[in-house]
């Protein structure tokens, strides 16, 4: 199941990326997140792959932070992700309505913009942004809240809970529409041909 959500949901907001382009409206930060914090917290992660050779964390993270910021205007225009003059996040693009990303996913999200997305081609950019930034928004099983005992706890499992079933399945339902690759690795499968439902009818 978890699988699922994590391939369907990923592709929904690649598809409304593509679809919505340069008209998302804009999730405000309560607070501004700084990109250097941001960046610093990705490259202490595993998952950055970072090394020794890559040369001193403090210094990848002030890169980062400048070429982003080089990258406001073009990046608040096309994906409403709002970047202030002091190198602060301040706003991410509003996907779907009362819905959020969530948030321990940031890091890697902004050093991924930085290192894998090909700021020279124009369709590469928008292709490769649509990538990191569904995947961003995509529901992942490392990010899923366990239950546990406690009141703060078990509302932020019913509330994630919440926006899968009536949030994520909605627009599954309205939005979605499934690629030809997912029925060919099983992600979707097809539960009935109707039109050769029919023609089993017929013959009744």
């Amino acid at each position: 199941m978890i699988h699922f959500l994590f391939c369907c949901s990923q592709e929904l907001f690649y598809q409304i990326l593509i679809y919505d382009f340069g008209n998302f409206g804009v999730l405000r930060l309560s607070t501004p997140a700084p990109l250097y914090d941001l960046a610093m917290l990705a490259l202490d992660s595993e998952e950055s792959g970072w090394t020794e050779d890559d040369g001193p964390k403090e210094g990848l993270a002030q890169y980062i932070v400048d070429f982003l910021k080089k990258k406001t205007e073009m990046l608040g225009d096309y994906f409403s992700v709002e970047i202030d003059p002091e190198g602060n996040l301040t706003g991410l693009p509003l996907l779907l309505d009362k819905y959020s990303p969530v948030m321990e996913g940031l890091p890697m999200f902004i050093l991924r913009l930085a290192t894998e997305v090909n700021w020279d081609n124009e369709r590469e950019c928008f292709r490769d942004f649509g990538k990191e930034c569904s995947m961003f928004y995509s529901i992942r099983k490392r990010y899923i809240l366990e239950a546990e005992p406690g009141e703060e706890q078990e509302a932020e499992v019913n509330s994630w809970r919440w926006k899968v079933e009536h949030v994520i399945f909605k627009y599954f339902r309205t939005l979605f529409s499934p690629p030809k690759n997912f029925s060919e690795d099983g992600t979707v499968l097809q539960i009935a041909n109707l039109p050769d439902l029919y023609k089993v009818f017929e013959r009744c």
